[in-house]
């Protein structure tokens, strides 16, 4: 039985960039998949928010953007959602 590493979070937001970078979906990927992606790039923007100090503003406001993306996809899937009906 293999055992995965421990998960490094980035400690920088030069870092986060690159990780994320090398994460990012395909183009062809499904919408599910981008949201996904979008919601692990608020956590891990979050997360360098933390500890990157210098960039605390710009990876917070990063947090912003990568949620508003992944909601944007959410409601192009279900315009719906936003109705307080």
């Amino acid at each position: 039985m293999s055992r995965k590493p421990p998960r490094v979070l980035p400690s920088s937001l030069f870092e986060a960039r690159e990780v994320l970078s090398q994460q990012r979906p395909s183009r062809d990927a499904g919408p599910a998949e981008w949201i996904r992606f979008h919601r692990h790039s608020a956590d891990v923007y979050a997360h360098t928010a933390k500890v990157d100090e210098r960039h605390r503003h710009e990876a917070t406001q990063y947090v912003g953007i990568e949620i508003r993306r992944a909601r944007e996809i959410e409601h192009r899937l279900d315009p719906t959602l936003d109705d307080e009906s």
